[in-house]
């Protein structure tokens, strides 16, 4: 994309994801879905305005990321990381995998493929599901708080089978593989332990020199500590958006939460924006027809089996039926993670484009059906909304 072209393709972008959103709070819908269909009208598939190239996929790749550290920030790490999350997140990865695989494998494709289709289904597209719990008001509830608890575990869980899945051709032996997963653990323990201590400690004193003279400095720093871990988190195996997730769950006990709640606000509107406009830029309809069939089975197996594997292991470890299949059908959408796996497989020659293409289809159907489920779901369990936090970025005022 030429450079001055990226101007005006950014302009449409959040054009169009303005009149989705008019669009979905006139009937009633996800927001997110509006914005993803309309992404789908300005790519390639219809007007052709733009296409998911390097630049799009930077700016997107900073809304979720901007998107999970909110997230972050309205949870309780106590809540977050517990025994029940863990085997919500457990089994909504290996059953996922044994689904994928054997879908696969019954369409004609050979083991390797098949196993690697499989550990596309395990993710959970935390981002996608975040969204659509802040915007219909229940990111605070306990369905969500296990939701998105389980999603980051299991993003931890999927990219480590992934790591794995990619090795065996290149032939790194199981100590690197070992090596691997233990820098990974590491980090994701270390901030467990020691992240809230230290980032809060760091952010509160720095917030203490500068409150009276210029108190948004306060919210630059911690956009800094977002993107560092974040790139961290990428350089030890993980998905950058958990490391953003854990930066927020870290600073979320900090006296400086209005700021940083603030001015999160207003940068994410922008950037998820262009998220979910991408996801729909991603999608080339004629690609569907060719590969109908598989598409179809793939996204009904990658819906169910969350579905059973993380819902029925909630229901089995305490939580009522309604509340379980919410949990199921929430850690159902892939997102952007699947791509961010599929691209991987793609460039290392793993995958053909025909599979990678089915991937993202597939991904793209699990966003859209699962947004549309939990908002249905949510309204027919017939509980109140949590109350909205009202912020306001130059009073840096929050009611929480």
């Amino acid at each position: 994309m030429a450079d001055v072209k990226i101007f005006m393709v950014l302009a449409a972008m959040l054009l169009f994801a303005i009149i989705g959103t008019i669009i979905s709070k006139k009937l009633k819908q996800p927001v997110s879905v509006g914005i993803i269909v309309l992404g789908i009208v300005l790519g390639p598939s219809i007007l052709g305005i733009a296409e998911y190239d390097g630049t799009i996929a930077v700016i997107a790749n900073l809304g979720s990321i901007v998107l999970l550290f909110v997230a972050g920030l309205n949870s309780n790490i106590k809540e977050v990381y517990t025994k029940k999350n863990f085997y919500v997140a457990f089994f909504g990865a290996l059953v996922p995998l044994l689904g994928g695989f054997t879908v696969s494998a019954l369409f004609g494709y050979d083991i390797y493929i098949s196993i690697f289709v499989g550990s596309t289904l395990t993710a959970t597209c935390l981002g996608i599901t975040s969204s659509v719990l802040k915007e219909i008001g229940k990111i605070k509830t306990d369905t969500a708080k296990a939701m998105i608890g389980a999603a980051v575990i299991d993003d931890i869980i999927s990219l480590s089978i992934l790591s794995i899945v990619i090795s065996v051709p290149g032939g790194i032996g199981p100590t690197t593989i070992l090596l691997k997963l233990a820098m990974v653990i590491g980090f994701v323990l270390f901030m467990l332990f020691f992240g809230e201590k230290l980032l809060t400690w760091m952010l509160d004193k720095f917030n203490e020199h500068v409150i009276r003279t210029a108190p948004r400095q306060t919210f630059v720093l911690g956009l800094a500590i977002v993107f560092l871990f974040s790139y961290i988190a990428f350089a030890l195996g993980l998905a950058p958006i958990v490391g953003a997730f854990l930066v927020g769950v870290s600073l979320s006990k900090s006296k400086a939460i209005n700021t940083l709640l603030a001015g999160s606000e207003y940068f994410e509107i922008i950037f998820t924006s262009i998220f979910f406009i991408s996801i729909g830029i991603v999608v080339e309809l004629n690609a569907f027809v060719t590969l109908f069939w598989f598409i179809i089975v793939l996204t009904a197996v990658a819906i169910l089996t969350k579905m059973i594997g993380s819902g029925y292991t909630a229901y089995k470890m305490g939580f009522k039926k309604k509340d379980a299949l919410i949990i199921g059908t929430g850690m159902a959408p892939r997102g952007e993670v699947a791509f961010i796996i599929a691209l991987n497989g793609l460039l290392l020659g793993v995958i053909t484009k025909e599979i990678y293409s089915a991937i993202v289809f597939m991904s793209f159907l699990t966003t859209i059906i699962t947004l549309i489920l939990l908002k249905y779901l949510y309204n027919a369990k017939g509980s109140r909304s949590d109350s909205v936090e009202e912020i306001d970025f130059i009073e840096m005022k929050i009611k929480r």
